[in-house]
């Protein structure tokens, strides 16, 4: 078998490149064979690392050909040639160097240049390369799935700097083979038995990567607020003035008077909405206009224990601070004013036991948690708990599992963001649509709504079931 095909079954059964930054050679048999033991198959020691030659021979005799061991952090034609005397089957670089590439194929090695451009890219292929180091990774979902559309068949990109637990589902989505993780596996002064526990955490992650699947396309322009009740997915489309339900494998569709901004679940039987200045229920009746202030209308709303409404308002033209919350305690009452400056408030959700209101800011690009006082329909300071660092788009409707879990919609982002009840980002989970819009949540399936609108043809060609509904399966089954 030849070292790029032995490299191609390594990542298949397990997409993961172990970096070893500072490896000792006294602790190196040990820390490796933890990460065998857990599955990892394919290991690169940098060449700044305490001394790293004698490491990654030991580590070749033995591991023999159970693992594939290597350098990173590869510069020079001398530092390859020192790594054949090894018995390296890898030679990783952080950069493109015709040079270094040409020579670890002479010696039987497997190059592994950096590339952050296509220029890069295909330089390191006129040298003969067949794997690419996508580098830095984390961040470049879009950039990498746009590389990897034009390079030739049978070219295998790894994603590399910047790879998380959070991010390798987008990663794998965007078309990387293989993923080079650091840190979160092994840094120094970490135990062989650590760095195993590590190891088994993001195998099983790899393993089991969320896949959205789409359930029925009706070309929504904006998708917004589905909600599960019994049996039947209910969501809204107000550019188009429709409702969509799906049930049994079917959607079907049906206009309604006036655009339907927000929905939520009043109770087993009954969904309530907002429209432009009033709340409402889908059975026909509607309460009181608020005074919601020139050029504005309400957006997504959320229900609180005790079945009162609290919605969310935004400034049409977006402007800052013209967003507000409304709190009414029944669709029939009339919506009052409980918290203001905001800029477009979008998913809500309580908390269980009612005392905490959970609201996304888009335009902030914040979740924010609000103190609630629901006898008193009140709401105090605010504080932020996530601004969504380092993940692509705005943050759009949201839901709240029963552990506390946040999931997003990142509009622009092509991904849900999975958030611990701190707002720790966990996790991204790919939608094949660029603005996914809006989430709902039924034990471990959550569903995803999506957009169609401002996508250029080309976005359209490139991702035609934008505006349709997803289906995520949590367990990655």
């Amino acid at each position: 078998m030849s070292g790029g095909s032995r490299l191609n079954v390594a990542l298949a059964a397990m997409p993961v490149v172990a970096i070893l930054r500072g490896l000792r050679a006294d602790e190196a048999v040990a820390v490796v064979g933890a990460l065998y033991d857990a599955g990892i198959r394919v290991a690169e020691v940098p060449l700044n690392s305490p001394d790293p030659f004698r490491t990654i021979g030991l580590l070749c005799r033995a591991f023999g050909d159970a693992m594939v061991v290597g350098a990173g952090t590869v510069t020079a034609i001398g530092q390859v040639g020192r790594l054949a005397e090894c018995g390296a089957a890898l030679c990783v670089s952080p950069n493109t160097d015709a040079a270094v590439i040409g020579e670890a194929l002479r010696l039987g090695m497997i190059p592994l240049p950096g590339c952050a451009t296509p220029t890069e890219a295909f330089s390191a292929l006129a040298a003969g390369a067949r794997h690419l180091k996508y580098f830095p990774a984390g961040g470049h979902e879009g950039d990498i799935a746009a590389l990897r559309a034009v390079l030739p068949d049978g070219i295998a990109v790894l994603a590399v700097g910047g790879v998380r637990l959070s991010n390798i589902a987008a990663l794998r989505a965007a078309g990387c083979a293989g993923f080079g993780i650091g840190a979160d596996l092994y840094v120094p002064r970490r135990t062989a038995e650590e760095v195993g526990a590590c190891a088994r955490a993001l195998v099983h992650a790899a393993r089991h990567i969320p896949c959205a699947r789409l359930l029925a396309n009706p070309g929504a322009i904006i998708g917004e607020s589905p909600v599960l009740l019994n049996d039947t997915l209910v969501w809204t489309d107000p550019v188009r003035s429709r409702l969509y339900r799906f049930a049994g494998g079917r959607v079907a569709e049906a206009p309604v008077d006036a655009p339907i901004f927000g929905l939520a679940a009043l109770d087993d039987t009954r969904i309530a909405g907002t429209l432009e200045s009033a709340f409402c229920t889908l059975d026909g009746g509607s309460g009181p206009a608020a005074a919601i202030g020139t050029g504005c209308r309400f957006n997504d709303l959320a229900i609180d224990p005790a079945g009162g409404l609290w919605g969310g308002t935004m400034h049409k033209a977006i402007l800052a601070g013209r967003g507000a919350i409304f709190h009414a305690p029944a669709p029939d009452a009339p919506p009052r004013r409980v918290a203001q400056g905001l800029g477009v408030p979008n998913g809500m959700a309580f908390s269980e036991d009612g005392r905490t209101l959970f609201v996304v800011d888009t335009l902030a690009r914040t979740l924010v948690a609000y103190p609630a006082d629901v006898p008193a329909g009140s709401l105090g300071e605010p504080v932020i708990l996530s601004d969504f660092m380092n993940v692509a788009g705005k943050p759009d409707g949201m839901t709240r599992a029963s552990d506390g879990r946040f999931f997003v919609a990142m509009w622009g982002g092509g991904c849900v963001a999975e958030l611990a009840p701190d707002g720790a980002l966990l996790r991204t989970i790919s939608v094949p649509a660029p603005n996914p819009s809006s989430v709902a949540l039924d034990g471990d399936t959550l569903y995803v709504t999506s957009s169609r609108m401002r996508l250029a043809p080309a976005q359209l060609g490139s991702f035609p079931a934008s505006g349709g509904l997803f289906a995520i399966d949590l367990t990655g089954g």
